[in-house]
């Protein structure tokens, strides 16, 4: 840990580096049609804090209110009047139908059941706008292959879904092989990855990750012949 993120943790008690993700800065620059953007399970903000320091007006949604309040301090101590902070299950929030320009959603549906995951992602379909972005990851399958260097798994409990006896999320999902790309054949894809990636936290060498960045296009019906 560098001497920044020493003293950010001393002083709001981060548990990581308030650095974004790098799908987030990849993303960036489709992000072109519209400011409103939506932060889905943003955890202790760091990729909120990207996008509202890049002009964009973020609702930051997460239910651990411990991350919300270390990100409601740095937020103020920034003042980061364009971003606003709500406590809210990601899963059963009642999200306004075609309302945000960006959905951001980075690492989230791996911390929860498949069925979980494949109800919020239909919200999350209906809340971006048409021509919106929708930026997604998830932990996916390769992460099942360097299992033995995280913690223990334990039931499955659903297709790819597991208890998790560590100190992360209680329940972790491992995305299947070409499965983000099928929860999108309607969109425009713009960007697509499955693969091994470095841990931006430095805990472990790497990780098996799905990336997705989509545009929503209009469905026309193809004509009958």
């Amino acid at each position: 840990m560098n001497d920044l993120a020493s003293s950010m943790k001393e002083k709001y008690g981060f548990e990581g580096p308030c650095k974004p993700d790098i799908l987030s800065k990849r993303a960036l620059p489709f992000l072109t049609n519209g400011k409103k953007l939506l932060d889905v399970g943003c955890g202790e903000g760091a990729d909120s804090v990207f996008y509202a320091k890049n002009g964009f007006d973020v609702l930051a949604l997460d239910h651990n209110n411990t991350y919300l309040n270390r990100l409601r301090a740095y937020k103020n101590d920034c003042n980061l009047s364009n971003l606003e902070i709500r406590n809210a299950n990601v899963i059963t929030y009642r999200y306004p139908r075609n309302h945000y320009d960006v959905v951001s959603c980075i690492l989230v549906g791996c911390c929860m059941r498949r069925s979980e995951f494949e109800k919020m992602l239909v919200s999350l379909k209906k809340t971006v706008k048409m021509d919106g972005i929708i930026v997604m990851s998830l932990r996916n399958y390769l992460d099942l292959d360097i299992i033995d260097e995280f913690p223990p798994l334990t039931k499955e409990i659903e297709p790819n879904t597991y208890l998790n006896d560590g100190d992360c999320c209680t329940i972790q999902y491992y995305i299947e092989k070409d499965r983000l790309m099928s929860h999108f054949k309607n969109f425009e894809i713009l960007y697509y990855y499955e693969g091994l990636v470095k841990d931006k936290y430095k805990e472990y060498p790497q990780h098996g990750d799905s990336y997705i960045i989509c545009r929503k296009i209009e469905n026309r019906a193809r004509p009958t012949v």
